[in-house]
């Protein structure tokens, strides 16, 4: 496969994610309610439904705390992988790059 069409490759899977509401993109512009689980936009401190105050994290950032995650590129990986299947970057050992964090 050359270049151009990893590239390709890689431009149209960004599309299809942020088409269909789903990808890091999109979870960076969300926080999710915990008392309704509506999605609100990352910038609001309260529940446009319920009124309920949001947490702090997107739904990114709760994402990544529970996911062993490339330090390059930031894409979930298996906790046998010892490359990134996104950029190729080799991993750390599993437990070393899971990120901590609280729940959401």
């Amino acid at each position: 496969m050359s270049e151009y069409d990893l590239r390709t490759k890689k431009a149209l899977r960004q599309v299809t994610l942020l088409e269909y509401g789903f990808g890091p993109e999109t979870m960076k512009r969300r926080k999710i309610c915990p008392e309704c689980g509506r999605a609100n936009g990352a910038q609001d401190t309260h529940c446009t439904d319920c009124g309920a105050a949001l947490p702090s994290r997107t739904l990114y950032d709760f994402y990544l705390s529970r996911h062993r995650c490339c330090p390059g590129c930031g894409v979930a990986v298996t906790s046998i992988a010892a490359y990134c299947p996104e950029c190729g970057a080799r991993l750390p050992k599993a437990g070393v790059t899971q990120r901590e964090g609280a729940a959401v």
